[in-house]
């Protein structure tokens, strides 16, 4: 009994409990059916001040009218406001435990996703939606407003906005978009982005032209103008007048397309082979088609390229993790914490939280496994293969475990290549994680190297590889002396086919034509036969002559006009017969005349009555003028230097949630004990 009780502690304190509070207040905060959006919040706000994770779930999106209907039909809480007061989140990102989340630390905002548009959307509901409502960026505005005027974030010294899956599509709509906000009423606050699952895909692996004719494209582009969709601002700036719309659609609209463009921190984590993505693309063939086994190459291939150019690059806000798993999200669900902690990735053998720690560092890391080579720590429904793994086709010879010969002509289509334009002129590709680009030379792995054990690579790329006796050889390709032996080996063979075709025509020519060569026919000559062009003359009618005759001009004399000066008849003053005791109220009362007192220094600007001979009507005008502008002045709250969206939302005395955290430290009380809400 006392183990169970101890078992049900651990796992009570390895989540987080959070408190819903509705957006009712915010008109445009509104699901796809209508209903207010909500997000959910710590407890314990007192990290609220210090650090914040506002984390954007996944929950797929949805781009027709017939689509999101039978999404909404099929499951109504996707498109609807959420009904628990209470959310209640375990392991993972949602952990207490410091050693093992990065985020234990961090005052955790759970945003209910009801709008199906990866918070990007801005559209009403009218006829072209299906009456369906998307206001997926409004909510998450509105979540900000609510986050600064009731709980301060503002003066956070970090923000992370984090997200899974489609959650992660919306950290890459909204992460400059968020960090301007917030920067706006806190410029020194450092807002950082991470997306978990994002569509980090390589949009070049398609079948060709006749088979997918750019449906990709233009789905990105219907799915803009159905949700109303707002792209990063800095990559329609750049390209909306080079591009046109479908274009620039897919170009602001894949994140591995527009990754460059986002200007803040950055993290990417991403399987080599995200399951959605590629079985979802309009572009790629079905598991029965015979190519199918292609594609799936050349999609592992183009992400780890993806992942190199941004080494090769060297954008320092940009830091990734790409292991070679087939997962569609790491952090969301209940193998989070295996991909948290128990996964190694990249020739550092570095763990994901590994990498977030650095990243919240400010330190720039990249931990990308190489093509080629399954990750066995990788979750998998079915035991994963060794050393090579399930895509390369391994074969063993002599217990050597050994790739195809002939893998590179089987799996991978040059026309499925990463396109070049990927990494700067200058860069040489790393045959370290793409064996098998260029003139990289096919590696032999002996059974000393498993997964999860990186292969050893030199300063000079050279490739290393074990023999049968268990020995390491390294050798260095040359480059440059095997292309031009292969260019030399290509002329001898065109020299040969042409010595061999002259060989043939001239036995033919003897043979069927008793010559010893082909018999010439000169082509009959035709004298050639110049036609004078002649050109008809066109004689045009002369236009008639208009004769215009001159203006007459008429000349109106008026009779002058006599101003007669103003004249008003002056008024003698009244004479009232009053002593200035009856009337001065500071010697009646003097309580009276301290409240109202009206100091000649308040209100000097307003004293200018009595020389210009304003009369007492006028002076009692400016007197009510004067206290309204002083009521105002005085009733106004400084924002000082904030501006943007959230200046407005700013409490700038913050004495109830302050005394609130002071008691909340001087107590010591367990979260749990308020119960449920």
């Amino acid at each position: 009994m006392q183990a169970i009780l101890v078992l049900a502690m651990c796992t009570l304190g390895s989540g987080v409990r959070l408190l819903k509070r509705d957006l009712s207040g915010y008109q445009l905060a509104k699901c796809n059916d209508g209903t207010p959006a909500a997000y959910y919040h710590d407890q314990d706000v007192r990290p609220a001040g210090d650090k914040v994770m506002i984390y954007l779930p996944d929950g797929g999106d949805c781009g027709s009218v017939g689509d999101c209907t039978r999404r909404c039909n099929a499951d109504p809480t996707l498109c609807s406001g959420p009904k628990e007061s209470v959310l209640e989140q375990e392991g993972g990102i949602w952990s207490s435990n410091n050693t093992e989340n990065p985020f234990a630390d961090h005052f955790k905002i759970f945003i209910h996703y009801c709008s199906s548009d990866s918070f990007a959307g801005t559209n009403n509901g009218s006829l072209s939606t299906g009456n369906l409502i998307f206001h997926g960026k409004h909510i998450l505005t509105a979540v900000l407003k609510d986050l600064v005027s009731i709980f301060g974030i503002e003066r956070a010294a970090s923000v992370v906005l984090a997200g899974s899956g489609s959650g992660a599509r919306a950290v890459g709509y909204n992460c400059d978009y968020v960090s301007a906000a917030l920067r706006g009423v806190n410029p020194t606050v450092d807002v950082r982005c991470l997306a978990d699952g994002p569509d980090f895909v390589p949009w070049w692996v398609k079948t060709d032209d006749e088979q997918c004719g750019d449906k990709d494209i233009h789905k990105l582009e219907a799915e803009k103008k159905f949700w109303g969709r707002l792209d990063d601002a800095s990559c329609i700036t750049e390209n909306k007048d080079r591009l046109g719309s479908a274009s620039l659609a897919h170009r602001c609209g894949v994140m591995s397309r527009y990754w460059q463009d986002i200007e803040s921190p950055l993290l990417i984590v991403a399987s080599q082979l995200d399951s959605v993505y590629y079985e979802s693309s309009p572009c790629i063939p079905g598991a029965e088609d015979a190519g199918h086994r292609r594609y799936t190459a050349a999609w592992r291939r183009g992400v780890v390229a993806l992942a190199e150019s941004i080494q090769a690059r060297g954008h320092n806000l940009t830091s990734c993790f790409i292991p070679s798993c087939a997962s569609h999200t790491l952090l969301a669900g209940s193998l989070a914490e295996v991909y948290l902690t128990g996964v190694k990735v990249g020739e550092e053998a570095l763990v994901l939280r590994e990498v977030i720690s650095r990243w919240l560092r400010d330190e720039n890391n990249q931990a990308v496994d190489a093509l080629g080579k399954e990750n066995s720590q990788c979750p998998s429904p079915s035991p994963l293969k060794a050393a090579c793994g399930n895509l390369l086709g391994c074969g063993t010879r002599a217990g050597v475990l050994r790739r195809k010969s002939v893998y590179y002509a089987q799996s991978f289509d040059r026309r499925l290549s990463p396109p070049t334009s990927l990494f700067p002129n200058t860069y040489t590709r790393k045959c370290s994680l793409d064996p098998w680009y260029g003139s990289c030379r096919r590696q032999t792995i002996s059974p000393a190297i498993s997964v999860g054990h990186p292969v050893s690579h030199g300063s000079d790329h050279s490739v290393a590889h074990a023999l049968g006796h268990g020995e390491v050889h390294t050798r260095t390709a040359h480059d440059e002396a095997g292309r031009r032996k292969r260019l030399w080996q290509k002329l001898y063979t065109l020299q040969y086919l042409k010595k061999l075709f002259q060989k043939y025509k001239h036995a033919y020519a003897r043979e069927y034509q008793g010559v010893d060569d082909y018999p010439r026919v000169r082509a009959n000559v035709h004298p050639a036969v110049v036609r004078a062009k002649s050109i008809p003359t066109i004689i045009r009618p002369k236009r008639p002559r208009v004769v215009v005759a001159p203006r007459r001009v008429i000349t109106v004399e008026r009779p002058p006009i006599v101003r007669v000066a103003d004249s008003l008849p002056s008024v003698p003053a009244p004479d009232y017969d009053y002593a200035a005791a009856d009337y001065d109220y500071a010697l009646v009362d003097q309580d009276y005349a301290q409240d109202y007192d009206y100091a000649a220094y308040d209100y000097a600007e307003y004293y200018d009555y009595a020389d210009a001979g304003c009369n007492t009507g006028c002076a009692l005008a400016k007197i009510i003028r004067a206290a309204q502008i002083k009521k105002k002045k005085k009733d106004e709250t400084p924002v000082g230097t904030k501006t943007g969206i959230l200046a407005g939302n700013v409490r700038n005395d913050g004495k109830l949630l302050n005394s609130f955290r002071e008691f909340l430290a001087e107590s010591d009380l367990e979260y749990e004990d308020f119960g449920s809400v």
